[in-house]
């Protein structure tokens, strides 16, 4: 195989420019190849002018928060000097169909999360199951058990049939001791994170190859070699020593990309891993029409079929986010034929505000500037959200970790192993550990 460069890193989402400015800082020369037009990954922000203003307002399609207090991530934001806010204000609830200040009874799925790990505590080391199963084993009562089941299912994308307790347990850790709780924004949005990691890579000699969308990845000890189509239909091939490869869990259980030799085990913890699915639409509208009485940070609605809902308070933009994630993404996007209508998921955010807010469809749509949504299942360089830990798998995550050879080093979200899965923060961790891994193997 011929070098063309030290380091090929395959995806310029938040690991692969992580690992990217790193490297090319420490004098690597360096090449990120991205199978789509722009940088980003699962990070997506859309920019939406006003009639009379020249202020471009962020509407996120990907992540959106800064979860707690993360250290890559602050580090960088304050090496940026991106101006952000924490997000506060109260929560409401729409059940039986009545609007009101969420009751105590909103704070029991965190309660139960808590019962859940000291539970697991007391087990024989090793002890796992499923979320569903734990549930069922320790007489968790009805309405209790619906209220965490819709609250996991919520917020990891997850299946309460599959996701493991012992990762949620690791989950709860991390997240207590990054403040997690705390959620912040970026004022400019979240791309302009990674744009900021894109510059301090570029200026450090590092080069970024968009439209690159590698299908082979031929490889031996000491060198790789990736190949693909461009979409005029000329085919490349770049080489180098050794590769980080940052591809999202679902592309990697896709197949879509072959390696050769094949990777029997990394595939084999690939396939222990599993993709949630997630469904998100941010509007924007002339003005807050869910009143400034309310303070309105976080909407309830578990019998919808979007269950969770937020707005950007205190900031005064009035941007409003739907978002349904788990089996309840899947039923709703099969139900509305997203991939072939995506102004169904628009009309079902629109329903859901007038019963909730008693107006009519018409009234909301009258007062809507603006909506985005970004099909993340569909999408074939993502093909889910994010990852999750089944149970009986939360050593997968460690495996992946694994060097093969001092040549093919892997990264991302879903290779996270303090309990930080689908974060932003646990993709910049990730590329910043398999950096370090590639330095720590060069000779001397």
């Amino acid at each position: 195989m011929g070098e063309h460069c030290d380091v090929l890193i395959l995806g310029a989402g938040a690991a692969g420019l992580a690992a990217g400015r790193a490297l090319a800082e420490l004098g690597q020369r360096v090449v990120i190849m991205e199978a789509r037009e722009r940088i980003g990954g699962r990070v997506l922000t859309s920019h939406q002018s006003t009639a009379g203003s020249a202020l471009q307002i962020p509407m996120e399609l990907g992540a959106e928060f800064v979860h707690g207090l993360p250290q890559s991530t602050w580090e960088l934001i304050r090496e940026s000097e991106l101006d952000t806010y924490e997000l506060d204000g109260e929560q409401w609830c729409f059940e039986e169909g009545l609007l009101k200040p969420c009751a105590v009874e909103q704070h029991q799925p965190l309660e139960i999360l808590e019962q859940m790990s000291k539970w697991l505590d007391a087990q024989p080391p090793g002890t796992d199951a499923t979320f569903a199963e734990y549930v069922a084993i320790t007489g968790v009562a009805p309405a209790a058990a619906k209220r965490a089941f819709s609250y996991v299912e919520g917020f990891n994308a997850a299946d309460r049939n599959i996701v493991g307790i012992a990762a949620l347990a690791r989950q709860q850790r991390a997240e207590d001791e990054i403040q997690a709780d705390r959620i912040f924004h970026i004022r400019a949005g979240y791309s302009a994170l990674l744009e900021f990691l894109l510059d301090r890579f570029q200026q450090s000699g590092g080069s970024l190859l968009l439209n690159h969308p590698v299908r082979k990845i031929r490889w031996h000890s000491g060198g790789v070699a990736m190949a693909g189509l461009l979409g005029t239909g000329r085919g490349f091939e770049i080489h180098a020593k050794q590769a980080v490869i940052t591809l999202p869990l679902g592309v990697l259980k896709s197949g879509s990309v072959a390696f050769d030799p094949v990777l029997r085990d990394m595939s084999t913890q690939v396939r222990r891993m599993a993709m949630g699915s997630a469904l998100r639409a941010t509007l924007l509208f002339e003005s807050q029409f869910w009143g400034d009485d309310k303070n309105l940070s976080f909407l309830f609605a578990r019998e919808e079929a979007l269950p969770t809902w937020w707005t950007s308070a205190p900031d005064p933009t009035p941007l409003l986010t739907a978002w349904a994630a788990g089996p309840r993404a899947i039923a709703l996007a099969n139900r509305i034929h997203l991939a072939e209508n995506p102004r169904g998921l628009i009309d079902e955010v629109i329903s859901a505000l007038a019963r909730m807010f008693g107006s009519t469809p018409a009234a909301i749509q009258k007062s809507l500037i603006a909506w985005r949504t970004h099909d993340w299942q569909a999408d074939e360089y993502s093909l889910g959200a994010y990852s999750y830990a089944p149970s009986g798998a939360l050593d997968a995550s460690l495996r992946m970790t694994q060097p093969i050879e001092n040549t093919l080093y892997f990264a991302g979200e879903h290779t996270d192993t303090q309990g930080h899965w689908g974060t932003v923060h646990a993709a910049i961790n990730s590329g910043s550990r398999a950096a370090q891994q590639v330095i720590a193997a060069k000779p001397a």
